[in-house]
Parts: C-alpha cells; sequence; structure tokens
C-alpha cells in the first residue's frame, strides 16, 4: 500500500508531463511561424550591415504607404519591414476575382553603399503591382543611428525617431495626398529640417539645446512654437505663419502644411515624447 501511494504522485507528474508537452509544440511552432512571417516581411540590404559608429544618411521613396523610421543605439544593425495595408480586404478581393495577390513581394529595393566617411542607405519602391494597382505599403526602419534624412511619400503619415543631422521630408503629390509627419529629434538639433505635407498636421519635436530660423506655415491651420527652454528673437506671428530666431540659430526649421496645424514643441527628451501618432 505505501508503494502505492509513492506511485501516485510520480504518475501525477508524467501525466501533467504528457498534458504539457503539446502546448509546447505548439508554442514552438507559432514562434516558428512568426520569425517566418518576419523575414518574409523584411527587405532585404543590399550592401554591407549598417551598425553603430559611422555616419549613416538614408534616402527613402515610398509612392503610396506610411514611412516610419527609429534610429536608436540598441539597433545592432539596420533592418527593414513592410507591411501591404489592408491585406485582409485584398485576399478578400483576389479570392472573390480570381487574381494572385502576394503579401510578402518584392515592393522595395534596398541598397547601401560607402564611400569610407559617409554610408548611405537607399530605399527604392519597385514596379510591383496587383493587377495594374500598387496597394499601399507600409514602410519601418529600424536603425542604429541616422545623421541624414530624406524621404518622400504619399498615401499615408511619417514618423521620425532619433534621427540627428539635416531631415527633408516630402508628403504628398499633386495627384495623391500625403499624410500627418511628426518628427522626434535627439536632444540636440542644429541642423536644417524641412518638412511639407498637402494633407495632415507636421510636427517637430526638438530638445533645449537645440536651434534654428523658424518658419512655420498653415494657411488652413494652426500655428504654435511651444517652449519654456531658450531664447526667441525677431517673432512674426500671423495668421497661418509664424516665423522667428531660435537661441541665435542660422540653420533653416521650415515646417509647411496645406491643410493642417503646423507646431514645434520643445520638451526635455524629444525622443520619448508621445503623441499618439506613433501607432
Amino acid at each position: 500500500m505505501h508503494h502505492a501511494r509513492k506511485l501516485i504522485p510520480v504518475l501525477a507528474v508524467l501525466s501533467l508531463g504528457t498534458l504539457i508537452l503539446p502546448g509546447c509544440t505548439r508554442m514552438g511552432g507559432l514562434r516558428a511561424r512568426m520569425a517566418a512571417n518576419e523575414l518574409a516581411h523584411q527587405v532585404p540590404i543590399d550592401g554591407d550591415p549598417i551598425t553603430v559608429g559611422r555616419l549613416n544618411a538614408i534616402v527613402i521613396d515610398n509612392p503610396n504607404g506610411k514611412v516610419k523610421v527609429y534610429a536608436k543605439p540598441s539597433h545592432e544593425e539596420a533592418r527593414i519591414y513592410f507591411r501591404v495595408d489592408q491585406e485582409r480586404r485584398l485576399r478578400f478581393r483576389a479570392a472573390r476575382q480570381g487574381f494572385d495577390f502576394d503579401p510578402v513581394g518584392d515592393y522595395f529595393t534596398a541598397v547601401h553603399t560607402n564611400t569610407g566617411e559617409l554610408s548611405t542607405l537607399t530605399i527604392s519602391a519597385t514596379d510591383l503591382t496587383i493587377e495594374g494597382y500598387r496597394p499601399p505599403v507600409d514602410l519601418t526602419v529600424y536603425i542604429p543611428q541616422c545623421d541624414g534624412l530624406e524621404i518622400r511619400n504619399a498615401g499615408g503619415k511619417v514618423i521620425i525617431v532619433g534621427v540627428s543631422g539635416a531631415i527633408q521630408v516630402e508628403s504628398g503629390t499633386n495627384i495623391q495626398e500625403g499624410g500627418d509627419i511628426e518628427i522626434r529629434t535627439t536632444s540636440s538639433q542644429q541642423e536644417t529640417i524641412f518638412a511639407t505635407t498637402n494633407n495632415g498636421n507636421v510636427t517637430l519635436v526638438a530638445g533645449p539645446d537645440s536651434e534654428g530660423t523658424i518658419e512655420l506655415i498653415a494657411p488652413r491651420g494652426k500655428t504654435s512654437f511651444r517652449s519654456h527652454y531658450g531664447v526667441v528673437n525677431h517673432s512674426m506671428p500671423s495668421k497661418g505663419h509664424w516665423t522667428g530666431v531660435w537661441n541665435n540659430g542660422t540653420n533653416e526649421i521650415r515646417l509647411n502644411t496645406e491643410d493642417g496645424d503646423a507646431t514645434l514643441r520643445v520638451v526635455e527628451n524629444p525622443v520619448m515624447y508621445t503623441s499618439g501618432l506613433t501607432h
């Protein structure tokens, strides 16, 4: 009888083990599928890996979709991901109309060139279409550091976080609307920033040590410079237009929106600033 009592806990443990194992297998399979899905949605970079320690510039062209760039030293090397917007709707439409839809097609190319001093990552849209139509494709870039950025896009918002150096963003074209633009720089921004959209708000969030000759343009909206840091000289506010010189800077900061608000905010930690636009 004593031996029987000792066997019961052992059998119970063995039974629990057999119940747990299938769950572990399913979790392992789920992780594998998630990893495969992530890899399928990654844009391969032609060239050497982009790492911390060199000057990196990025040039992005996305004719129809969002663009997000996150520059953080915690990213060991540059990675680029894409996602077809409204993928489920396109799958349903393709199934009904009998055409092929590939959500992981080659929508972009990425080429990394290095001159020794400057490293440039160029991301370009391909001519891949679905039945003659290129769906909105969102692009996200993670990079250890970015010291200069140029973006052209339409059909979606632009988010830029942690980038230093000169920044130029053009959102929208003559035939397609752009979207909101939000730029959150490093703590000190002393380079040229030019951001314009034909539809949406333009917001620059900079640190207290930044400076510049500022021009905010919003003919159909509001302009706003919000700061408790530094000194602003030669301020000239008017309806839909605001100019001023901040901290005696000579670098140009120009935020322009044809239909929206133009705002410059100064906070202690601009990279960590949240506005709800990032999601």
